[in-house]
C-alpha cells in the first residue's frame, strides 16, 4: 500500500507539473506597447499592426495591447508612467538626451546588444544616436528630413511657381489668399515645428548649423545678431500671412488635414509624412498633386538649399518589464523589418538603407533624392540638445514670438538666459 501511495504521489506530482506547464504555455501573455501612431489603419500605425500580426502568428499565446497618442500627449503619458514605474514593455520614444537620460538614470530601460542590429542595414550614425555612455538603448525608425510638401494643383490654380526662396513664398501670399488657400500649414500648437523652422531660418541666414550648438555650449549667445535676425525674419513671415491663421492653436492633426483636404498649398513637416501620398483619407486628386521640395533659401543669406535640417528620430526602446525576453524578441523583429515594411507601404522615410522601386511614389523618390543631395545636415534639433527645462522654455517662447506677443530681441534674451541656466546644471 505504501509503495502504491508513493507511486500515486509521484504520478500526481508529474501531472501537476505537466498541467502547470500546459497552463503557462496556453495562457495569454500580455505585451504592452506604446507609441505615437494613433491611426492604425494607414501610415506608420498600419506598419506596426502588420508587424504585430506577424509576431502574434509566431507567438500565439501573446496578446499585444497598444496605447497610442500624438507626439505631445504621448510624451506627457510617458512622464506619468515613468513616475509610477508603469512604463509599457516596449515603446516608441525620442533618443534626445533631455528625454532619454532621465529614463536611463532612473534605471527604467533595458539595453540592446548592438551586434543583434548591426546587419539590419541602418544608415551610418543611426544606431549611434541611441548610444548613451557607449551603451545602446534603442534603434531609430526614421531618418527625419525637414521639408515642404506641396500641392502642385493649388499652385497652378493660384498662378504661382514653386518657391526657391522664402521671399517667393511671401510674394505668393496674396494670390493664394485670393482663392481662399493658406500658403503654408504646420503644427504650431505643440510648437516644436516652429523651433525646427527657427533653426532652419537661422542656418539660411548664417550658413552654419553649428551655431545652435555653439550657443548651447556658450561659445555663442542667442542674443548675437544672427539669432535675433532669424527671430525677426520668422515673425515677419507670420505678419505677411504665410502660415495658417490659427497657427499657435492648430495641432498636428488639424494642420495635416488642412493640407490633405486641399485648403493649404504647402505643409511644413518632416519626411515621415511621405505616407500622405497613399493616405486613403485624402482624395485621388490630392495624391496626384502631391510633391515635396527642399526648404527654400533666404535671398542674400549664406545657407544653401542643400543644407538639410535632418536627424534620426522616433526610436524604439524597451523597459525593465517582467516580459524581458519576449519584449526583446519583439524589439528585434521591429529592428529588422520596420524600415523594409515602412518603405513598402510608403509610410515614412526609414533609417535603414532602401532602394527606390518603379512603383514608389514621386514623393518617396524625391525624398531619397533630397537626402542624397544634402551637402550638410544639422543633426539633433536645437530644442532637444539641452535639458527638459530649456526645451519647455524654447517651445513657450517660440509660441509667444509667433503669436506676436514678444519682440525678437526679448525672445532671444530669454532663450539665452535659459541656455545659460542649463549650462550650469
Amino acid at each position: 500500500m505504501k509503495k502504491f501511495l508513493a507511486i500515486l504521489l509521484v504520478l500526481m506530482s508529474v501531472g501537476a507539473l505537466a498541467f502547470a506547464g500546459g497552463s503557462k504555455a496556453s495562457g495569454k501573455i500580455t505585451l504592452k506597447v506604446g507609441d505615437n501612431y494613433p491611426d492604425r489603419n494607414s501610415g506608420a500605425g498600419a506598419v506596426i499592426e502588420r508587424l504585430n500580426a506577424e509576431f502574434k502568428a509566431s507567438h500565439p499565446n501573446v496578446e499585444i495591447v497598444t496605447e497610442s497618442y500624438q507626439d505631445q500627449p504621448w510624451q506627457e503619458k510617458v512622464k506619468i508612467y515613468a513616475t509610477a514605474n508603469q512604463l509599457p514593455d516596449v515603446m516608441k520614444y525620442w533618443a534626445f538626451p533631455n528625454m532619454m537620460n532621465p529614463l536611463i538614470e532612473a534605471g527604467l530601460l533595458e539595453t540592446l546588444n548592438k551586434a543583434d542590429f548591426a546587419n539590419f542595414g541602418y544608415l551610418p550614425g543611426a544606431l549611434e544616436g541611441n548610444e548613451f555612455n557607449g551603451v545602446l538603448y534603442g534603434f531609430p525608425t526614421s531618418a527625419d528630413l525637414w521639408v515642404l510638401f506641396v500641392n502642385k494643383s493649388l499652385f497652378e490654380k493660384a498662378g504661382v511657381a514653386l518657391p526657391a526662396s522664402w521671399e517667393d513664398i511671401v510674394e505668393s501670399v496674396p494670390k493664394f489668399r485670393a482663392i481662399g488657400i493658406t500658403p503654408v500649414a504646420t503644427d504650431g500648437l505643440e510648437s516644436w515645428p516652429l523651433c525646427e523652422l527657427y533653426d532652419n531660418l537661422l542656418q539660411r541666414i548664417n550658413g552654419d548649423f553649428g551655431r545652435v550648438d555653439a550657443a548651447l555650449k556658450r561659445r555663442a549667445k542667442y542674443t548675437d545678431p544672427d539669432f535675433v535676425q532669424a527671430a525677426a525674419y520668422m515673425q515677419n513671415l507670420i505678419k505677411a500671412g504665410v502660415f495658417n491663421a490659427n497657427l499657435t492653436t492648430s495641432d498636428y492633426g488639424d494642420a495635416r488635414n488642412q493640407f490633405g483636404q486641399e485648403r493649404a498649398a504647402m505643409y511644413m513637416m518632416g519626411s515621415w509624412e511621405m505616407g500622405l501620398a497613399v493616405d486613403p483619407n485624402f482624395s485621388e486628386n490630392f495624391h496626384n498633386s502631391l510633391d515635396v521640395i527642399k526648404i527654400p533659401v533666404i535671398r542674400g543669406g549664406k545657407g544653401g538649399v542643400d543644407d538639410l535640417l535632418a536627424w534620426y528620430g522616433g526610436n524604439y526602446i524597451f523597459t525593465k518589464s517582467k516580459n524581458k525576453d519576449l519584449a526583446y524578441e519583439y524589439v528585434k523583429l521591429l529592428g529588422e523589418k520596420l524600415g523594409k515594411y515602412a518603405w513598402e507601404d510608403q509610410a515614412f522615410f526609414p533609417a535603414q538603407k532602401v532602394d527606390p522601386r518603379p512603383q514608389d511614389t514621386l514623393v518617396s523618390k524625391k525624398l531619397l533624392q533630397i537626402a542624397a543631395e544634402a551637402k550638410t545636415t544639422s543633426g539633433t534639433p536645437g530644442l532637444d540638445r539641452s535639458d527638459a527645462v530649456f526645451k519647455e522654455d524654447h517651445q513657450e517662447l517660440i509660441r509667444q514670438l509667433c503669436a506676436l506677443v514678444i519682440t525678437p530681441e526679448e525672445f532671444c534674451r530669454q532663450l539665452d538666459a535659459s541656455a545659460e541656466r542649463a549650462s550650469k546644471q
